[in-house]
């Protein structure tokens, strides 16, 4: 699809860590493509300063004429837009948006006939399997009494029956992104944050794919340009363990902090007594049963679909980590010794 360049290009939640990746891949590779991003009114668009020539629409993905006024006119979309998190005081608020939202941004491409449609699913469809076990597209899905999972999943086969009944979809699911921009941030980005703020570390002993978040966001162009109607590209990296990212991290900085490694089965009791608190106060838990289940079965995967059909390759997770450092660092989430603010070699 590279040779026809897209005219108007919609990204909902294209101002989020993804989204705005995404964004900014689609400006490199189609510069002459007008580009539309859908953002809620009141978020932040700090990821995309320093663009040129987008298009900003305030809008909710659970209100279908605002929806259908974004993709209006436009012959490409990439929904990115969901809520990701382990626990909210109204969970039904995260099946809205990740379902709902997602059935009408399908339902107004089919009405306004866009050419194609990249939905962003999630690894978490297909892993889960256990840490011994790397899932890829055509494992099932095994994440049950999880929510955020079961909306995606949920979403996910929305997609799948409107390619079915003939409208352009590509599915891509991302392993867990890491990398600049990680505005949330992300749970892998806020391990990496609190372990340069304190002195030691809990990590769960289990396994995640990650994958640099502008790796994942250029995964979704070749989406739109090489995947095939209907079909699922796992966006993954390599697989490594909660600790090892820490150390890492530590590492390309010169510091140490003591890691303790635990199984995920010892903080279970912790994670429930959590949860009930947060139901009382309101506030969100540092620990869920939900985040427990997820350790337990693992984040692992294997991106060999998309790296044969769809031409992706990863970079290594130290490059990864070292501008994910740099980027919190510059925005004084954490603190480096010495004089320079940034980890050596970042970019």
């Amino acid at each position: 699809m590279k040779a026809q360049s897209p005219a108007r290009v919609l990204v909902t939640g294209g101002a989020g860590f993804i989204g705005a990746h995404v964004v900014k891949a689609l400006r490199e590779r189609y510069p002459e493509s007008g580009l539309r991003v859908l953002h809620l009114p009141r978020e932040r668009l700090d990821n995309l300063d320093g663009l040129d020539g987008l298009e900003f629409v305030a809008g909710d993905v659970t209100v279908r004429e605002e929806v259908d006024a974004a993709v209006a006119g436009c012959d490409v979309v990439f929904h990115l837009a969901a809520i990701y998190a382990l626990w909210l005081p109204d969970m039904d608020v995260m099946r809205r948006v990740n379902v709902e939202g997602t059935r009408n941004v399908l339902d107004a491409c089919r009405r306004h006939g866009v050419r194609r449609v990249v939905h962003t699913s999630s690894a978490v469809c297909f892993c889960g399997q256990g840490l011994d076990v790397e899932s890829d597209e055509r494992s099932p899905f095994s994440m049950e009494g999880m929510p955020y999972a079961a909306t995606k999943r949920a979403s996910h086969e929305l997609a799948e029956r409107f390619a079915a009944d003939g409208l352009d979809v590509v599915i891509v699911c991302p392993a867990a992104p890491i990398g600049p921009g990680d505005i949330g941030p992300t749970p892998t980005g806020r391990m990496i944050v609190e372990i340069f703020r304190l002195p030691f570390a809990v990590a769960l002993r289990t396994l995640v794919n990650v994958i640099d978040v502008r790796d994942c966001a250029l995964g979704h162009v070749l989406a739109l340009e090489r995947g095939r109607k209907g079909e699922s590209y796992l966006l993954a990296g390599e697989n490594f363990g909660h600790a090892e990212i820490l150390e890492r991290a530590l590492a390309l900085c010169g510091r140490k902090a003591r890691i303790i490694e635990l199984p995920p089965s010892t903080l279970l009791p912790l994670a429930h007594l959590l949860a009930l608190a947060a139901q009382i106060t309101g506030r969100a838990p540092l620990l869920t049963p939900a985040e427990i289940r997820q350790a337990r079965g693992g984040l692992v995967c294997d991106g060999a679909k998309a790296r044969r059909e769809l031409g992706l390759h990863v970079r290594p997770l130290d490059e990864s980590l070292r501008d994910a450092v740099a980027w919190f660092a510059e925005r004084g989430r954490i603190r480096l010794r010495g004089s320079r603010r940034e980890p050596p070699g970042a970019t």
